[in-house]
């Protein structure tokens, strides 16, 4: 049997801009969990939080945020304008698999980054290469019908599958929920600092917001590379 020659669809990530524009409630959770993560930020500064713990539960929130805009987006892809209603009804139905899924994804990651500490420049790869890896877990779980418990399997081998397309979703998503924001965002604090002759929220307010719009974006293209390599067959 010939196996499948993969074929990686870039123009997915030109058309995902547009059923971002159409479907702005992409980034409403995104939105929300950020501004969370700034008031458990402040909080920690003040209180402390030695084990992690609070930032661990954020990016939890991160994750299932995500998963909830992925299946907006995935609703936007298929019908132009996706109910936010809908979606978020979806979303609870399908949370306890989500919120699993995303505890496994934060679990292995953590992991990933602790070796990563004793690797020197290869722990950079580690992590790489485990987000790589887990790069359809949530996916799988808001809109492959895949159980949270099983989505980190599903994600290994569905990566295994389309290692070219992963790849590029995984650069995509690093860049963006990485590095991109990152710059922007200290760039938002300094300027909001300067303009306002103080240390001052603000600019990490506007930062939130600048991760929630890219959380969006990448919501977006996830939702369509998965779907397309999940239930389509070239």
């Amino acid at each position: 049997m010939r196996s499948r020659r993969e074929h990686v669809d870039l123009s997915i990530y030109l058309h995902g801009l547009g059923v971002f524009a159409r479907n702005p409630t992409v980034i409403v959770m995104p939105l929300l969990v950020a501004v969370i993560g700034v008031l458990v930020d402040q909080l920690t500064r003040f209180i402390g939080d030695p084990f992690g713990l609070a930032h661990f539960i954020v990016l939890l929130l991160d994750l299932f945020a995500l998963g909830v805009s992925i299946i907006i987006a995935d609703a936007g892809w298929r019908r132009g304008v996706a109910s936010f209603d809908e979606a978020w009804h979806d979303a609870r139905r399908k949370a306890g698999d989500i919120i699993f899924a995303a505890f496994g994804f934060t679990f292995v990651l953590q992991i990933a980054l602790l070796a990563s500490q004793y690797l020197g420049a290869a722990g950079i790869a580690v992590v790489a290469l485990a987000a790589y890896g887990l790069i359809f877990t949530i996916p799988a779980a808001a809109i492959g019908g895949v159980p949270g418990g099983a989505a980190i399997n599903a994600s290994v081998e569905h990566v295994k599958a389309n290692p070219l397309t992963a790849g590029v979703l995984t650069a995509v998503t690093i860049v963006l929920l990485l590095f991109f924001t990152q710059i922007v965002g200290v760039w938002l604090e300094v300027f909001a600092d300067e303009a306002l002759g103080g240390p001052s929220v603000i600019g990490t307010v506007l930062a939130a917001a600048v991760r929630a719009i890219a959380a969006g974006y990448v919501a977006v293209v996830m939702a369509k590379v998965y779907a397309e390599t999940a239930f389509s067959r070239w």
